[in-house]
């Protein structure tokens, strides 16, 4: 077996020492760095947060004025629309009603062009009957038949 010596111990003993108090030292170091880090972090994130949020309510401003722009405007056009029946109203309804008196005498006349065609059609077949009906009763009376 072998024995260590005391100054072997000692020497050995300071050489771990000195190897975890740099393990500890780092682990500070990194320790300190990753605060840092998450601090760094912490204000780059809640700036853009702010950033954003500002982003946010200029973009919703911006959309509420356009809203309101486009109805205000849809409204003026509504008003200068209504206006504007009301003061061509009349003329439109004098157009209207002689559109309508010529699509009504338009088709009143060719109504009565059809009916005259089949009162002529109805009277053609009846002229044909009764010249039928004298020549076959001239036949009878004549013993053509």
């Amino acid at each position: 077996m072998d024995f260590v010596t005391r100054p072997e111990f000692e020497e050995h003993k300071n050489h771990m020492d000195s190897r975890f108090n740099t393990l500890e030292d780092n682990i500070k170091e990194i320790k300190q760095e990753l605060t840092t880090t998450r601090l760094e972090l912490k204000t780059d994130i809640n700036n853009l947060r702010s950033e954003f949020k500002d982003d946010m309510n200029n973009l919703r401003t911006e959309l509420k004025t356009d809203i309101n722009n486009l109805r205000t405007g849809l409204k003026q056009d509504i008003k200068s629309l209504r206006v504007e029946i009301k003061n061509g109203d009349s003329y439109y309804r004098q157009q209207t009603d002689e559109e309508l008196k010529k699509d009504f005498t338009s088709f009143s006349d060719e109504n009565t062009k059809l009916y005259i065609k089949e009162m002529k059609r109805a009277d053609t077949i009846r002229f044909i009957t009764y010249v039928l009906l004298i020549i076959g009763f001239f036949g009878i009376i004549l013993g053509l038949y």
